[in-house]
């Protein structure tokens, strides 16, 4: 497999996270934790299944540049959207996969005000653009055609000089996510998975393009990168998370509980000494804070 750390695009600076998330009603998940707390213990909840339910297959993003922030954020939107639909029984609801472009755009310039000139984004710039002004489905919307991902175009609307067209700020707000809150360990990672509500993770911490005989993979390497845990499993030998990343299908070797492509599991202690604890990790919620829910396990 080729080498693909430099479509990386999360940038790392602590001081700007804490600033950025000085502003959101639940910053710390921490906060919210109380009436999910220990709820994921033993459990085994695969969030990509919901999505494989209702939209038909999980998207196999690949991106193109260093969009990986809105890739990994588009992720954690398309788990809220499914899984309330599912939950809810309101099929009709689906409309396409999460848009990236107005994601990058909306989270460089809208949020961090045209700051970054080269490729990137903070992972909290880009929750907090989900959260205050929601996310699009993939589709035609007037002239802006949306259908398939661009990556020129998410670079162009994410210059200083570019942004979200209007037409977009105003639909996107029809499609919000509530709540976004920081996670900080994996056992509230889990918590979060096991009702419903995906986690982005970003950090300097790279992964083997080869998954070991259980699924998983080794850290190795460094990606200044984002992707999005869609799935936990605290039930077998080696509890974890399922990170889907968005380089297309980039690795190979084993699946366990029919993963998605592009997909590998990390073990529980992996995940949260090196990327939960770098402190730009985010869980998305479609409803006002972390409401428990119990999800049916086995609808595939």
């Amino acid at each position: 497999m080729s080498d693909l750390s430099h479509l990386g695009g999360w940038i790392n600076n602590p001081q700007v996270v804490e600033t950025a998330m000085s502003s959101l009603p639940h910053p710390v998940f921490q906060d919210s934790w109380g009436p999910i707390k220990d709820s994921g213990e033993d459990q085994v909840v695969l969030l990509y299944n919901f999505i494989e339910k209702v939209a038909g297959a999980v998207p196999i993003r690949t991106q193109t540049i260093g969009d990986c922030v809105s890739q990994g954020a588009a992720y954690a939107v398309d788990a809220a959207k499914c899984v309330d639909i599912y939950v809810h029984n309101e099929w009709e609801e689906w409309v396409a996969e999460t848009s990236t472009e107005d994601i990058y755009a909306g989270a460089r310039v809208v949020i961090g005000g045209g700051e970054i000139s080269g490729d990137g984004a903070f992972g909290v710039w880009a929750a907090r653009y989900c959260n205050e002004y929601g996310a699009v489905p993939r589709g035609k919307y007037g002239k802006i055609d949306l259908t398939e991902y661009s990556g020129n175009k998410a670079r162009n609307w994410g210059k200083p000089s570019g942004g979200v067209p209007k037409t977009l700020l105003t639909i996107s707000k029809q499609h919000p996510i509530l709540t976004v809150s920081r996670v900080d360990t994996y056992e509230q990672a889990r918590d979060l998975l096991a009702n419903g509500y995906a986690v982005t993770v970003a950090s300097n911490q790279g992964f083997s393009s080869s998954r070991d005989s259980e699924g998983f993979a080794k850290p190795k390497g460094e990606w200044a990168h984002q992707m999005c845990l869609l799935g936990v499993d605290d039930n077998y030998k080696r509890p974890g998370v399922l990170c889907m990343n968005s380089w297309g299908v980039w690795n190979a070797g084993p699946k366990r509980n029919n993963q998605p492509d592009g997909s590998f599991w990390i073990d529980a202690d992996e995940v949260e000494k090196r990327m939960l604890k770098v402190g730009d990790c985010w869980a998305f919620s479609g409803y006002e804070g972390f409401k428990p829910r119990k999800l049916n396990t086995r609808i595939i």
